[in-house]
């Protein structure tokens, strides 16, 4: 899909219930995101989503179908807020990005807030 004028990028799968921001990003914007000790947050938070994931995948040898929609229905059912949830999926949009690009990202030594940088989602 194509980005929009803003930079945002639709989910390709429905966002969690979450209650509407005051104002939505703009390109005025630009860099507060990332400023944003709450965005920050959901970013790590991805980042050890990912590598408790990548242990269980070495010692069970499967993913369990359902994990990433799981993870984001407990983040909507305790109220965590919108910028924690957009950094969470940033983050996880950045390592599926960076995954099928053909680089093997090891969640353990990423540098996550980098790779956010890097991917201009605070444009």
């Amino acid at each position: 899909m194509p980005n929009g004028p803003s930079g945002h990028r639709p989910a390709s799968y429905p966002s969690p219930p979450a209650s509407p921001p005051t104002h939505a990003p703009t390109s005025s914007d630009a860099g507060t995101l990332t400023k944003n000790r709450t965005y920050l947050n959901g970013a790590i938070a991805a980042q050890a989503y990912l590598r408790r994931t990548r242990a269980a995948m070495r010692s069970h040898g499967q993913c369990r179908p359902g994990m990433l929609r799981e993870e984001l229905q407990h983040l909507s059912a305790h109220a965590f807020p919108p910028a924690f949830i957009k950094g969470f999926m940033d983050a996880i949009d950045a390592y599926v990005s960076m995954s099928l690009g053909g680089r093997d990202v090891d969640p353990q030594s990423w540098d996550v807030l980098a790779a956010i940088e890097r991917r201009g989602y605070s444009q």
